[in-house]
């Protein structure tokens, strides 16, 4: 009876215990529990969020000790998130970050971001930790992460570092992406064409509140160093002892007086930003009727040529930007091909001007002019701009055909006749442009920006240097 019983109890148990015979008493390993973080499959069968806007909170001002010196050294306090708060970091975002004990890359804490779990779900909207910092001179920001995500792509959801000004838009995206590290990975940028800006510094994750998927964000250990020249401290003049008065000699009798010639004023090169405070952009003149022109393009073709409902919500006062801060600035979500007579904040609501540098042209098959710009600093950063014709639906009917016209004319004197293939202009030209940002569909066009940007339509150009 004892042994029938020990016979029944050891097979009862033996998915708990050690075998009980022929296992020459070898015990089963536990089983090693999941990180309730690491990747699932996402759930596809939902339909994916829309946001229009992408303008993340900041704080009103900036947390204490966020006035720091720019010099060879780490600027930023708190770098690796030790006081456990938010004494130095802030929260910026509509949805809250946190200083976790989950996993640091040293010491306690670190900064997290973004779903709750892999099975929660996205945040929806923007959560991240940020900090208000001078860039210095040379300036180098290095910065770990530990990143959790089971999407593809940056549509929808992504993991970010990024620079901002103080309304919350996007000044330079340092990193973007939806990792699956499994582990520590640091990464490093040079942020140095922003030495003496005073920009929020942040880190965070940016959600559709999908529920199919997740992304989660750690940072710690962030280093922001650069370099300053120190002041010489003056040293004391010595002070001459009195000699003995020279006894004056005879008047020398003056001779012709020489006039030196001038030298020549050195050419002044082109700086990679427009100076000066441009004038708003001018209200619309009044269109031909809804029914001119030819029918010239299909996709978005009332926002390119300013005939959509919201082409008078749009800002005119002109504001100066790079080709860098736009080919950064994020796809707005729910952008596609029936965006039609949507416009997305804060891009495609405000008239911007860029110093560039001209790469090639050529006529679209919707009469556009189709003209790709580089960076001033970034010379592989490029974008398109283009002016469409006047002659063409929606741009008549805008109230801006004269001045779509006008940067026609001023490209073709400068350039010539345009190409009907992509064609180099053959010179080094230097162009302020000014006109209304828009994110158009990718689908291979030359030059085209990574996120699709343009500036389209081109309200006018001023030639620096090269016509």
């Amino acid at each position: 009876m004892r042994r029938f019983f020990s016979a029944v109890a050891c097979v009862a148990l033996a998915t708990a215990f050690s075998s009980c015979g022929g296992s020459g008493g070898k015990s089963v390993p536990p089983q090693q529990a999941r990180d309730p973080e690491s990747y699932v499959a996402p759930n596809m069968s939902a339909p994916r969020g829309t946001q229009t806007m992408r303008q993340i909170r900041v704080p009103q001002s900036a947390a204490n000790g966020q006035q720091r010196r720019t010099q060879s050294v780490n600027v930023l306090s708190d770098p690796g998130f030790e006081s456990g708060g938010f004494a130095s970091w802030s929260q910026c975002g509509n949805v809250n970050a946190a200083m976790s004990t989950t996993r640091a890359h040293t010491g306690t804490y670190s900064g997290r971001a973004g779903s709750a779990g892999s099975t929660s779900g996205e945040i929806n909207g923007d959560a991240g930790v940020c900090q208000q910092v001078t860039i210095p001179t040379s300036g180098s920001l290095s910065f770990w992460v530990y990143a959790f995500s089971n999407e593809t792509s940056t549509t929808y959801s992504y993991q970010e570092a990024e620079l901002m000004d103080v309304n919350g838009i996007t000044v330079k995206m340092l990193w973007q992406a939806v990792d699956e590290t499994n582990g520590w990975v640091q990464h490093t940028v040079n942020v140095s064409a922003y030495a003496g800006q005073t920009l929020w510094l942040y880190f965070g994750v940016h959600g559709d509140g999908y529920s199919g998927a997740y992304t989660i964000l750690y940072v710690d250990d962030v280093s922001l160093t650069g370099s300053s020249t120190p002041t010489p401290t003056p040293k004391p003049t010595a002070t001459p002892t009195p000699g003995p008065t020279p006894t004056p000699g005879p008047t020398p009798t003056p001779g012709p007086t020489h006039t030196p010639t001038p030298a020549p004023t050195p050419t002044p090169q082109p700086t990679a930003t427009p100076t000066g405070g441009p004038t708003p952009i001018p209200l619309p003149t009044g269109g031909q009727g809804t029914s001119c022109g030819s029918s010239c393009g299909v996709e978005r073709w009332h926002v390119k040529t300013m005939s959509d409902p919201y082409a008078s919500q749009v800002n005119r006062n002109v504001q100066i930007v790079t080709v860098d801060t736009l080919v950064h600035a994020a796809v707005p979500s729910g952008l596609s091909a029936s965006s039609d007579n949507v416009r997305f904040a804060p891009w495609e609501l405000k008239a911007v001007r860029i110093r560039a540098t001209l790469v090639g042209w050529k006529t679209e098959a919707d009469n556009d002019y189709h003209i790709v710009v580089a960076d001033m600093t970034n010379p592989s950063e490029t974008m398109i701009v283009e002016p469409p014709s006047s002659a063409c639906s929606g741009a008549c009917s805008s109230g801006y055909g004269s001045l779509y016209q006008s940067a026609r004319s001023a490209f073709v004197t400068c350039l010539g006749s345009p190409p009907s293939s992509f064609t180099a202009p053959g010179k080094t030209v230097v162009a302020d442009i000014t006109g209304i940002p828009m994110f158009d569909l990718l689908h291979g066009q030359t030059g085209v920006a990574p996120n699709g940007i343009e500036i389209h339509p081109v309200l006018s150009v001023s030639f620096v240097s090269g016509c």
